[in-house]
């Protein structure tokens, strides 16, 4: 099914950075409307003026997606100021690399409230409205590791494989009423996630990545809007992982097993109290 983009209304999570952000200018370029979300208020008011210089019609709501109040309400202010909600692209999400036995639970839970139970409150929010309207696209941006579970990323690969799987399940269930449901599998893509997420493991796990940029990842998304997939799997290093893992999972999970011992070092030489005087 082909969607046409020109005046529908988008809601975008995690919108104050990186995809999130590049994915909201990329739909005022297709001429939707977009209502952005997000913790950092002052970030989606400076988007916004950015969208409606260049001639879109936008709309800010600061959001903490782990609370499903705060999500209900960007979705009823949505409606509100729009009339409808077309697509929803949930995309916030954090991250945390440590060992699963080191990392505190409060830790996992913050993982799993954002980059799963906040998808799963905006579907529960804006499910009923485009049944109502039998019209709808969900879009929601998972990872490669939520294809592939990654050591250090237990609580961002639980989180990610979640959201595929919910993904996946809410495709079959709405199929039949005119409501599509994509999942994104991006790799390591040029964003803040590298710098913010919360890392015990002592390596700079993004240094030596080839990055994706973030432009790029949103003009797919967009391209997806307008041909929806059920799956994509993107760039190259999410495909070649996806690949390796189908053909040989035992050689991966031995390649990966492998890693730890060399992470391990790395941590344990950070949290050694230096000696110099």
């Amino acid at each position: 099914m082909i969607r046409t983009i020109q005046g529908t209304t988008v809601v975008i999570t995690g919108a104050t950075s990186g995809i999130g952000r590049a994915t909201a200018v990329a739909f005022v370029d297709a001429g939707a409307k977009v209502v952005v979300a997000g913790r950092r208020e002052e970030r989606l008011i400076e988007l916004v003026r950015e969208l409606e210089n260049k001639g879109g019609e936008a709309l800010a709501v600061k959001t903490d997606v782990a609370d499903q109040a705060q999500v209900e309400h960007l979705i009823a202010m949505a409606i509100e100021r729009f009339g409808k909600v077309d697509t929803l692209v949930n995309n916030a999400g954090v991250g945390i690399a440590a060992s699963f036995v080191d990392q505190s639970l409060e830790d996992f839970k913050q993982v799993m409230d954002v980059n799963f139970w906040g998808a799963v409150y905006a579907c529960k929010a804006v499910v009923p409205h485009m049944r109502k309207n039998k019209n709808g696209l969900i879009i929601n941006i998972s990872s490669i590791f939520g294809k592939r579970g990654m050591p250090y990323e237990t609580a961002y690969s639980a989180s990610k494989f979640a959201l595929a799987g919910f993904s996946e399940a809410l495709r079959a269930e709405l199929m039949t009423e005119n409501i599509d449901v994509s999942t994104i599998y991006p790799g390591a893509v040029r964003t803040e996630i590298f710098e913010t997420a919360k890392n015990d493991t002592g390596l700079d796990l993004g240094a030596s990545l080839p990055k994706f940029p973030a432009q790029e990842l949103a003009r797919i998304i967009v391209q997806n809007a307008r041909f929806p997939q059920a799956e994509v799997v993107m760039a190259g290093d999410a495909i070649a992982l996806n690949f390796f893992n189908k053909l040989a999972p035992g050689l991966v999970d031995l390649a990966l097993g492998w890693s730890v011992p060399f992470v391990e070092g790395a941590r344990r030489a950070k949290q050694k109290p230096s000696t110099d005087k």
